[in-house]
């Protein structure tokens, strides 16, 4: 029993938001982004989520994701049905552009995204048929790709992948980048509401009505996969701890309350990092959901003609989203 009590102090449980520290930063040997180059069959998008101790959040933010291997194993499997993909990482900073103290490398944040995804959305997507979006999240990744597909609510997304979803720090670590964005147009919110409250039909009497936003699927989003980490001490083969320390709590759902192409698994036995990696029950689950789904768009993809880039267009912008709540501070 003692030997557990180190893991329930408070100071440890915030600490340990997310992964592990880094031995060593790997390159990703998946094809990078080149929006200069012709369009892929499907761009993977992936966030990162908060840095494990002794880091300092969010300046030590890291794209954990990339370097783990575990974008390389979505990657694979949409590869796998023959469909060619380009990747993108980036780590959990408002920053476009920061050093990682404890990666000890440079660092894209969400500043990179954004410039990123203008620049897809006018070029490649305004194609006759255009890439495939899947978007990839783990921790604090899920909220900010949540606001990702709710600020862009134009640009339609094939499949979004939420691997434990949280927002606990999410002000107290952002507040400060946040700022340095350009406001958005159009009456849509800043980053920072990223992790507030809207009110959702059939929502848990314990959220009283209403789902964090990094639980909402919008509207653009075709499909979403949802990973949630273990509630009960369970043993893992993994880099996992008998007891998690943090998981996301709700479902996601869509805004009319509904569940519609959504999927949520709970691995029973990995903690709230262990379900980032690649060889963990819950990529293998994700890898499993993808497979009939690239056979599906490989099928599909040979119907149609050879894809080209276009040049960029001006920037439409979408209109403003639903009235949210502000978080609890």
């Amino acid at each position: 029993m003692f030997r557990l009590l180190p893991f329930l102090f408070p100071p440890f449980l915030f600490l340990s938001l997310t992964g592990c520290v880094p031995i060593a930063v790997q390159s990703g040997r998946s094809e990078a982004l080149n929006l200069a180059g012709p369009a892929p069959d499907v761009v993977l998008l992936s966030v990162s989520g908060r840095c494990g101790p002794p880091c300092v959040a969010p300046r030590d933010n890291w794209d954990y994701l990339t370097s783990r291997g575990t974008v390389d194993a979505v990657a694979d499997e949409l590869g796998a049905a023959g469909l060619s993909v380009q990747v993108a990482g980036y780590a959990s900073n408002a920053a476009a552009q920061f050093e990682s103290l404890q990666a000890r490398t440079p660092q894209r944040g969400f500043g990179a995204l954004l410039a990123d995804f203008e620049r897809l959305k006018n070029g490649w997507m305004k194609a006759p048929h255009p890439p495939r979006l899947v978007l990839l999240g783990h921790s604090q990744g899920v909220a900010w790709l949540h606001y990702l597909t709710r600020l862009h609510s134009e640009v339609p997304v094939a499949l979004q992948i939420d691997l434990d979803g949280i927002c606990t720090a999410w002000r107290a670590d952002h507040a400060a980048g946040v700022r340095g964005l350009p406001a958005p147009q159009g009456g849509l919110p800043s980053a920072l509401s990223a992790c507030d409250s809207l009110s959702v039909p059939g929502a848990p009497l314990l959220t009283r009505g209403s789902l964090s936003l990094k639980d909402v699927v919008w509207p653009n989003v075709a499909a979403n996969l949802e990973v949630q980490s273990k509630r009960l001490p369970a043993r893992t083969n993994g880099s996992g701890l008998l007891i998690n320390y943090l998981f996301d709590p709700a479902r996601n759902a869509r805004l009319d309350g509904g569940a519609a192409g959504i999927q949520t698994y709970v691995s029973a036995r990995e903690d709230h990092s262990a379900v980032s990696y690649p060889g963990s029950d819950a990529v293998k689950w994700v890898r499993g959901q993808i497979r009939p789904r690239a056979q599906e768009w490989k099928v599909q993809q040979g119907a149609m003609p050879t894809k080209s880039a276009l040049a960029p267009a001006p920037a439409i912008l979408p209109p403003g989203p639903p009235e949210t709540m502000p978080a609890a501070p």
